[in-house]
């Protein structure tokens, strides 16, 4: 089953994009056909996944929005979980938002990167084409207003914004140059050293590329350089581009730029994808951050995580009364399937400390979410290894799986594959956000009455004969 994208991206092209094809695309017109047959079934939730996969393709298409509206108001009037009702009115209402019009700002004031207060660019999104410079807006004028510190997450995200080749407007592309200044401006600020001066000196100067005839920016950029020059002395500078640095995500570890810049948009990418995935668009960037720790191979991973030689990636999520203190992942740069599956695996698990904060989910339905956000490969290896299990008297009844609180000690492969064929199978059969609410009401009502309330299940033995039947006749 093909993961959802951001949909808060998606609906803001759809809102605002012009279609690029004159005609309804025939696999969209053929999506809207299921998803209409779907809905006079009585299947709306069947509806939405067939629009949502045609997505990319309807490219906001007339029609396809429209069918895309009546799948989301017929599911929600099936939906008894106000937090679910919450997602699907959230998409409801963003389907609603007509294109805003294009305003002029006018010319920006003179920035002053010292203890002065002069008002600092307006910036907003009069052509919202993405996630990334609804986010860099907001950071920006937060950091204009009352929180400074925000300039350097509103550069890392128009710098996202750029690599992902959103266009900007005139005003957000001032914008993003004076953040580029102010944050320079502060680092040479704090520093005197020749190295800093270096580095200031090399974004400066790709800033003020940007903004070539912003004559208020430019000499305001011509400041900081006339102080960052002399100190760098005969200190090379280095060649500055837009930054591969983003707003949820810090790399360490890694000297190569181009695998870095890889990575930090993959995971940009992954995490707002997993997160529309079981839950709905993420609330922004994280704070703290999530550092990616890149180590060079095995016996590296190995000295550094203490787990053992074979292992790709580690995550870790320090939480003190339901808010992250810190985040992290560890990664092996000589994995050929870091990006298909390392990356995926451990950012679902960070993601699942934000979507269970209060309670960590149930260690079988972490296993099975983990596994599912890996490739095809990685979860048929799992689901492959199922019968054998079966047949070895390896696999837990579906009762002890759902009540234990730790992998037990012995059975453990059959309780890894037991528990990924489980997810698959809940999520095959209602959907992502279904099981993530059916976690949750396990988390307050207990697994069996979950049971009831999300699939309309009487109890344990029930779940097991479906899944049965199910998983194991499709496999004959």
């Amino acid at each position: 089953m093909p993961s959802p994208r951001s949909f808060l991206a998606i609906v803001a092209a759809i809102a605002c994009s012009a279609p690029i094809f004159a005609q309804t695309p025939p696999p969209v017109l053929a999506a809207i056909r299921e998803a209409s047959a779907h809905l006079a079934e009585g299947h709306p939730h069947n509806a939405v996944e067939t629009l949502e996969r045609q997505l990319s393709a309807a490219n906001g298409d007339r029609d396809f929005t429209a069918a895309l509206r009546a799948a989301y108001s017929a599911e929600l009037k099936g939906i008894l979980d106000p937090v679910l009702q919450d997602r699907v009115k959230a998409k409801l209402a963003l389907l609603e938002t007509p294109a805003a019009e294009t305003k002029s700002t006018g010319p920006l004031p003179p920035p002053v990167f010292g203890p002065a207060t002069t008002p600092v660019p307006t910036a907003t999104p009069e052509k919202p084409a993405g996630d990334w410079i609804k986010q860099a807006t907001n950071a920006f004028n937060r950091a204009k207003s009352t929180e400074p510190s925000q300039f350097l997450t509103a550069r890392d995200l128009f710098n996202l914004a750029f690599r992902n080749k959103v266009e900007m407007t005139p005003e957000q592309t001032a914008a993003w140059a004076y953040c580029r200044l102010k944050v320079a401006a502060d680092k040479l600020n704090k520093s005197t050293d020749a190295a800093t001066a270096a580095d200031v000196t090399g974004e400066v100067e790709a800033a003020l590329r940007q903004v070539p005839n912003h004559a208020a920016l430019q000499e305001a950029g011509r400041d900081v350089l006339a102080v960052a020059r002399p100190r760098a002395g005969n200190r090379a500078i280095p060649k500055v581009d837009a930054g591969v640095s983003a707003g949820s995500f810090l790399v360490k570890g890694s000297n190569d730029g181009a695998f870095t810049e890889k990575l930090v948009l993959a995971a940009e990418a992954k995490r707002a994808e997993i997160f529309a995935r079981w839950s709905g668009p993420p609330g922004g960037p994280w704070a703290p951050q999530c550092e990616l720790v890149i180590h060079v191979d095995a016996a590296a991973f190995e000295r550094a995580t203490q787990l053992p030689a074979g292992a790709t990636g580690r995550a870790d999520v320090k939480l003190r009364d339901g808010v992250a203190l810190s985040r992290r992942i560890d990664l092996r740069a000589d994995d050929p399937n870091l990006f298909d599956d390392a990356l995926p695996r451990e950012l679902t698990t960070v993601i699942l400390a934000d979507l269970f904060a209060s309670q960590a989910p149930p260690k079988w339905a972490e296993l099975g979410m983990t596994v599912l956000a890996s490739s095809d490969a990685e979860v048929g290896r799992y689901l492959r290894t199922l019968p054998r299990c079966d047949r070895d008297g390896d696999l837990p009844s579906i009762e002890s799986l759902l009540k234990a609180i730790e992998i037990p000690a012995k059975g453990v492969t059959g309780f890894h594959v037991e528990s990924v064929s489980l997810v698959d199978f809940l999520v095959r059969w209602q959907g992502e956000k279904t099981f993530t609410a059916f976690v949750r009401d396990s988390q307050r009502y207990g697994a069996e009455s979950a049971l009831k309330r999300q699939y309309g299940v009487k109890d344990f033995r029930q779940l097991e004969e479906t899944w049965r039947a199910n998983v194991f006749a499709a496999r004959k």
